[in-house]
């Protein structure tokens, strides 16, 4: 079993200021407790799959750093980012260039925009985003970071380069299958031969 690895597009900010545009490569998670999901609202639909936590941490994925785009984390941040570009360089020490970019992964503004929803503001902290982000060994050099609007132009061809290395995982791993109907439920389980009591009704806000 596989989940497919694509680039995601982020913006990081300061303020209204935009410092970096860029696009990673990750799966991405969220983490919610069973017996609060009914009064949750989740972003992308009513499909899901759960895993534990403990499966997470041993697979590195890991929690989103939120930032308020106006805080001391954010600004040192957008200070090392700076430090990337060409016209500085010569004053980073080669080694620290991958660090920061890693870091800079796993941060993401508190508020922003949702191109998914087309929203502005969005509090993106009350998904509680959890991530996998592949080291560049992973994918077989394949860039761990690259200019937005250049991964915009042509995201398929990008993200095909990313097709053989799938993040993988074994059925007995998953916890929970969520689905939107409750027809769905036999269907999901007999077709990927897991206890429908693995198979719920997703009753969560969209």
């Amino acid at each position: 079993m596989t989940l497919r690895l694509s680039y995601s597009a982020e913006d990081f900010c300061i303020g209204t200021k935009k410092i970096s545009s860029a696009a990673h490569p990750m799966v991405c998670f969220c983490q919610h407790n069973f017996d609060e999901l009914n009064i949750k609202t989740i972003t992308y639909g009513r499909y899901g799959i759960a895993f534990s936590t403990e499966w997470a941490l041993k697979n590195r994925i890991s929690p989103v750093i939120y930032v308020d785009g106006n805080s001391l984390a954010a600004k040192g941040l957008a200070t090392l980012l700076k430090a990337r570009q060409n016209k500085m360089r010569e004053e980073l020490p080669k080694y620290l260039r991958l660090p920061i970019m890693e870091i800079k992964c796993f941060t993401k503004n508190v508020r922003g925009y949702n191109s998914y929803l087309k929203k502005e503001g969005f509090d993106f902290k009350n998904e509680n985003e959890w991530r996998y982000v592949p080291r560049k060994s992973d994918i077989d050099g394949c860039l761990i970071s690259q200019n937005q609007s250049t991964y915009l132009k042509n995201r398929d061809r990008h993200n095909k380069k990313l097709l053989p290395f799938p993040f993988k995982f074994k059925m007995p791993d998953i916890e929970m299958i969520f689905v939107a109907k409750n027809e769905e439920i036999p269907i999901v389980s007999n077709d990927f031969s897991i206890d429908p009591s693995k198979v719920q009704l997703s009753k969560w806000k969209t």
